[in-house]
């Protein structure tokens, strides 16, 4: 992976697969003091990746 720095932001190009489907995110932002990781939802539903809601 190359990190790249962005108005002094480290950023990074990711591969994500899932169902066989394969997709690369060009602008990640690399937190490594975040508790969690959030991608773009509008962009995973390419490849099968949806949210559902619990009831």
């Amino acid at each position: 992976m190359k990190v790249r720095l962005e108005n002094g932001l480290p950023i990074a190009a990711i591969e994500i697969t899932h169902a066989e489907k394969t997709m690369i995110l060009e602008n990640v932002l690399l937190d490594t003091g975040c508790a969690t990781t959030i991608f773009d939802t509008d962009l995973l539903v390419e490849i099968g990746i949806e949210l559902y809601k619990s009831n």
